[in-house]
């Protein structure tokens, strides 16, 4: 019997306790009075690229925004649209990569604020 409750236990320690909890981790980053939630972000990036895989036949995904990320609550709906970010190799090569830009024009702190999600092509 003890063997059998450790076999139940063994794919949640190897998986790192994922293996057994449904969803994403994004799911308790929600919006709250004053924080605009990661959940939400994620949700309208990718809303925006499967609007953009099926209106252009293309395999994009998008990554989830960094669990650090913490922005105003937007009090105007959020925007959605492809973007690039620079970077620069230690060798001074540019390297250029697409993104999706989820945009807030106004937050309730009445500033404005974007948030830059990498995507790739499914392979």
């Amino acid at each position: 019997m003890l063997r059998r409750a450790w076999l139940l236990f063994l794919p949640s320690l190897v998986l790192g306790m994922n293996g057994l909890v449904a969803g994403s981790p994004l799911e308790d980053f929600r919006s709250s009075e004053s924080i605009h939630g990661l959940h939400e972000i994620d949700q309208a990036a990718r809303a925006f690229v499967a609007a953009e895989n099926a209106r252009n036949n293309t395999d994009w995904s998008v990554a989830e925004p960094n669990l650090k990320t913490l922005v105003a609550r937007c009090s105007v709906l959020l925007n959605t649209r492809w973007g690039e970010i620079r970077l620069f190799a230690p060798d001074g090569r540019e390297l250029r990569h697409k993104v999706v830009e989820v945009v807030c024009a106004k937050s309730v702190s009445g500033e404005s604020w974007t948030i830059s999600l990498r995507v790739s092509r499914v392979s």
